[in-house]
């Protein structure tokens, strides 16, 4: 049964855009956390002191001393939640503004803008704290995926203003509404209880425009972030390769190298599939996972019947 729940939660990820597989990471950080923390509070007895610890490492700082012992913390703050209740609102949020952002941009681009976001929103949170009166003696640490979940509700809202979505007990709201009344009320609520995830949120914002904004420019922001995660992508798949017996070692980290070429213009993988001349051309250069991105890109654009045979094969034997 445990193998089975595994196997479905594997398949979901493999086959789920970036939002998705963004939710299922999230939660999965949480329950693991979660999790330590049990274990760690029967053998010790420590319940504060882990969440202190956690706390301490891996939420991102408001003073800037620390900030260069921990800059991972840049990243691992905005996997990390402070309850249920927080994860909760932050997923549902990510989810229905993510899906509707996923249907206008491609694949590629909602991780960028989900990390932007929590980058902008960790600089003003700092930035905040260290400028502004009313914080110069205070300290705290950020935490949760609020700031880059606000990346992607004002990216959504700043490619398509006009878009509607149904709020509950209102009915239906243009996206450009629903950010200017989130923008506004972080701004209300800065001298309330919570002023550095007001800043945050803000920071989230702020940049959930400005990619927008850039990309029209012709500017891609995704670029830098996509060439990083490739880059950890092809060294993954080195050292997957290197594992391998000699009957698999042809595998490489191009699409194109693990194709043979036959006579007839057909081409052949290690698997043992065919594929034609035009699938070649179209794909040569590409990775599985981008070949992958671009297949079920093509399936959000058009539907699958839009896919042809040599795209099925693959689609079914990357699955």
């Amino acid at each position: 049964m445990a193998t089975n729940i595994w196997d479905d939660i594997k398949m979901r990820y493999q086959q789920g855009n970036t939002i998705i597989r963004l939710i299922m990471a999230n939660v999965a950080v949480h329950v693991f956390v979660a999790l330590i923390s049990v274990f760690v509070f029967l053998i010790t007895g420590w319940r504060d002191e882990y969440w202190n610890f956690v706390s301490e490492w891996f939420y991102f700082p408001s003073e800037i001393g620390k900030i260069p012992l921990r800059l991972w913390s840049i990243f691992t703050y905005m996997f990390l939640h402070d309850g249920l209740w927080h994860i909760l609102m932050n997923m549902l949020v990510l989810y229905w503004f993510g899906q509707r952002l996923n249907d206008l941009l491609p694949n590629s681009k909602m991780l960028p803008i989900y990390i932007w976001g929590g980058i902008a929103g960790a600089l003003f949170f700092a930035i905040g704290f260290n400028i502004f009166p009313p914080f110069s003696s205070a300290e705290g640490n950020l935490v949760g995926a609020s700031a880059s979940v606000m990346a992607i509700v004002l990216a959504a809202a700043t490619l398509n203003p006009k878009g509607v979505i149904r709020l509950f007990l209102i009915g239906d709201v243009e996206l450009q509404y629903v950010a200017l009344v989130w923008v506004i009320i972080n701004l209300i609520v800065i001298p309330g209880g919570n002023p550095g995830g007001a800043l945050a949120h803000l920071g989230g914002a702020f940049m959930g425009w400005f990619f927008i904004y850039q990309l029209r420019k012709g500017n891609d922001l995704a670029q830098p972030i996509n060439k990083v995660l490739g880059w950890f992508t092809r060294k993954k798949m080195t050292a997957h390769k290197q594992k391998k017996t000699k009957t698999h070692q042809k595998t490489e980290r191009s699409f194109k190298a693990k194709m043979k070429v036959y006579k007839g213009g057909q081409k052949s993988d290690y698997y043992g599939n065919e594929y034609g001349r035009s699938f070649m051309q179209k794909y040569k250069e590409m990775s599985r996972e981008e070949c992958l991105n671009t297949i079920l890109d093509k399936i959000k654009r058009s539907g699958y019947d839009s896919l042809t045979e040599d795209e099925k094969i693959f689609l079914d034997r990357y699955r």
